[in-house]
């Protein structure tokens, strides 16, 4: 399981810096052109387009990572029983969610069948729409990767948050004393 997640981690980041890499380019060309007085006339779809899956290929690395904004002040500071409870409830909700994005999602692929961009004619509608059932796959096997440690986390009461800050803490706290020895007095 740590394996996929490896995997998973390292596919999430090549696609999401080739994607914005992509936009940049989009937008660095269409700005260009646009300042020549020969817009193109793709740039809006396009770019639109490149946000969108950027906003997926993001919001699965972060799931992956843990990294979404959350309250675990609010989830660690709850007696055993709740947090627990809180947790599972969290956890079905966050799934049940991205399922429900994920089968809507390939709706729209059939509703979408056929059609093309208005822009760019050989870039079909499906292809475009098919990073909602796409990414709710992958944002649900993010999260399913993820759960035996934070289960494990939240049943010994034990804050990722905090603990990343201690560790912070820590390593600022080793560089200062490092900084200290090499400075002469």
């Amino acid at each position: 399981m740590a394996r996929l997640a490896r995997w998973l981690d390292i596919f999430f980041q090549v696609v999401t810096l080739a994607l914005l890499v992509s936009l940049t380019v989009v937008v660095l060309l269409g700005v260009g052109f646009r300042y020549s007085g020969r817009s193109l006339i793709w740039y809006d779809e396009v770019a639109s387009m490149l946000l969108a899956w950027i906003t997926f290929a993001g919001a699965g690395l972060a799931t992956l990572r843990n990294a979404h904004l959350g309250f675990s002040g609010l989830l660690f500071g709850l007696p055993r029983p709740a947090r627990t409870a809180l947790f599972v409830l969290v956890e079905l909700l966050f799934v049940l969610t991205f399922l429900v994005i994920g089968w809507a999602g390939w709706a729209i692929l059939e509703i979408f069948a056929g059609e093309t961009l208005i822009s760019v004619r050989f870039v079909t509608r499906s292809f475009v729409q098919s990073i909602l059932p796409i990414g709710a796959g992958l944002i649900v096997l993010s999260r399913l990767l993820t759960l035996p440690q934070r289960w494990r986390d939240v049943q010994e009461g034990q804050d990722p948050e905090t603990q990343e800050i201690r560790e912070e803490i820590a390593r600022a706290e080793q560089e200062l004393q490092g900084i200290r020895l090499e400075t002469p007095r």
